[in-house]
């Protein structure tokens, strides 16, 4: 008899405001809609008896400090999302070390545990990153969540649609579980999740959680800390911002608050059909030999075999768009 499939449930842990600002080039401390939605978000997962993995981001754990104990008190994982909410291609190798080491060093000194698995702000790994495989696991790093797999294929590389074993010319190895994308219509949106939630028809949804029940393969939810029970981003603006500023952000906040209401309805679905776990139980219960293994080469190159790329039954990239476009 089959065990039960557990899903990987990932909620990305950040203030909005503060990030808008930071992109402003202000510096703010973060707002109460951080500690607010985190506190909102965890009576939700204890309404439904579920647990998740919260990628937090560190510099704004270590001005508010007491939401990130409560998430580790209530049995949830704490994951790192960088110190700072940058791409990876603004970082330098050394540049990407010591964010790591900082945020890892702030999140375990707050909760007391070891952080075992980190995401790129963005999900912006790609290939002229893969030297951050190296870095992640000297930091300790037993798993990462940091790409899309549609924008490699962009680079001409077809990399596996499911979990993934990176192995490191060092003999090294870490776990990807990567966000994956389709394209339906004109829009694309990363399955499953954020703007797909907010925006895309429900049946996007239901088709990839039948796809990898199906296959017996573990699906990844991510959605931020702001959309699980979302409220108004507006009211949570500086006040003391230039008039430029602040309608920039004003506008900012229109868009992201785009959907927000059907985010909570379908969330809501998702974890009450589906069983739910943190990403490392998820990663922990995968099986080394049925994952694909991709190669960097100590040249950097990514080398994926053409028989890993897609698991046994699978269906083509084309047939998976139709159903999630026509699909009821």
């Amino acid at each position: 008899m089959c065990h039960q499939l557990r899903h990987a449930l990932t909620i990305d842990t950040e203030d909005w405001p503060a990030l808008m600002c930071s992109y402003l080039g202000r510096r703010t401390r973060v707002s109460g809609q951080f500690a607010r939605s985190v506190h909102r978000a965890l009576d939700l997962l204890d309404e439904y008896q579920t647990r998740a993995t919260f990628f937090v981001l560190a510099s704004h754990a270590a001005e508010e400090p007491e939401p990130i104990r409560e998430i580790a008190d209530r049995g949830h994982e704490i994951a790192s999302h960088g110190w700072t909410h940058a791409k990876l291609k603004a970082f330098t190798p050394q540049g990407f070390r010591d964010d790591i080491e900082r945020s890892i060093e702030t999140l375990e000194e707050i909760t007391g545990e070891r952080v075992r698995g980190y995401r790129a702000p963005f999900f912006s790994l790609m290939p002229e990153q893969c030297w951050a495989y190296e870095i992640l696991l000297d930091c300790g790093v037993e798993y990462d969540s940091s790409l899309t797999t549609l924008l490699w294929q962009h680079q001409s590389i077809d990399l596996p649609d499911r979990p993934f074993i990176v192995a490191l010319p060092d003999g090294r190895k870490i776990v990807e579980v990567p966000a994956l994308a389709r394209k339906v219509g004109p829009i694309t949106g990363r399955l499953i999740g954020g703007r797909t939630l907010r925006v895309l028809p429900q049946s996007v949804t239901r088709s990839h959680m039948r796809e990898c029940e199906a296959d017996r393969l573990p699906a990844m939810l991510y959605v931020h800390t702001y959309e699980v029970t979302p409220d108004r981003l507006t009211q949570y603006l500086p006040r003391d911002l230039s008039l430029g500023g602040r309608l920039k952000l004003l506008v900012s906040a229109k868009a992201f608050e785009v959907g927000m209401g059907r985010m909570h309805r379908a969330l809501c679905d998702l974890l009450d059909g589906y069983e739910w776990a943190p990403m490392g139980e998820v990663v922990h219960e995968l099986s080394d030999d049925d994952l694909p293994v991709v190669r960097i080469t100590s040249q950097g190159e990514v080398q994926v075999a053409a028989d890993e790329r897609e698991p046994v039954a699978a269906r083509s990239a084309e047939e998976r768009n139709d159903d999630a476009a026509h699909s009821g």
